[in-house]
């Protein structure tokens, strides 16, 4: 019987992260040694080029931002033993750089490198240690591990969860919404998997949002996917009936 777990991480949107969110995962990932690491895209922010405010008071760059999600990935790698799959699920906010070019620079989009490059994919893979992979934003079933579809996420309601099991028809984990919702039709579930942004920088309206952070384990038994969620409160979470801080 072969068993396979991967460790799955929502939206952070460096440089919005939470740094106990990301200290956590890195506890987790050591305690429990998965197969395989999967990020549900949004991993970069792009809040400089984005339809949204800007805050005059955040001064960094896209290549600082870049720079610093990078450093977050080699401490998941570092993390992840050896031989491990990576994947990398391109979400909204990643397609940002692509559109903003499209729109204001569409001469230079040709000669524009790739998110996957920007965060050294071609280098990691030729490293040996893991294998690397970047699921583009468009291909929404690019990736299924077990009998579970993961993707970022297009949707975005107050039963969001129940909306992607009735479209897709098939056992899924996504990003995206910030929420945490799990259901089950006795076959299949869906499950919005939270986040592990702060809250305070990535949230645009002062009011509740009813987000959670949250990651989980993606647990593959001769082809059949169980979900293990792992809710995050304040850098703590419960794992095998115990407490784990960042």
């Amino acid at each position: 019987m072969g068993i396979k777990r991967y460790f799955l991480c929502p939206d952070i949107h460096v440089p919005l992260h939470s740094k106990q969110f990301i200290s956590l995962t890195i506890k987790i990932i050591k305690l429990i040694k998965p197969d395989g690491f999967v990020s549900l895209g949004d991993g970069l922010d792009f809040h400089q080029i984005s339809s949204y405010d800007k805050d005059p008071a955040r001064k960094n760059t896209i290549g600082d931002d870049i720079a610093e999600y990078n450093q977050i990935i080699n401490q998941w790698s570092a993390a992840m033993p050896n031989g491990s799959v990576m994947h990398f699920l391109s979400g909204n906010h990643e397609t940002r750089l692509q559109r903003y070019v499209s729109k204001n620079a569409r001469d230079l989009f040709e000669i524009c490198r790739p998110i996957q490059e920007l965060l050294r994919f071609p280098e990691r893979n030729a490293e040996g240690k893991h294998r690397w992979i970047w699921h583009p934003y468009e291909k929404w079933n690019s990736l299924r591990i077990g009998n579970c579809t993961l993707m970022h996420g297009f949707y975005y309601n107050q039963h969001v969860a129940m909306t992607a099991l009735a479209k897709y028809k098939t056992s899924c984990v996504f990003g995206h919404v910030h929420r945490f919702q799990y259901v089950t039709d006795g076959t299949h579930f869906a499950c919005a998997l939270g986040h592990g942004s702060d809250e305070k920088f990535t949230a645009h309206q002062p009011t509740p949002t009813l987000w959670q952070q949250a990651c989980a384990i993606l647990t593959v038994v001769d082809g059949v996917s169980t979900l293990e969620p792992i809710l995050v409160n304040k850098g703590r979470c419960v794992y095998g009936g115990k407490e784990i801080s960042a």
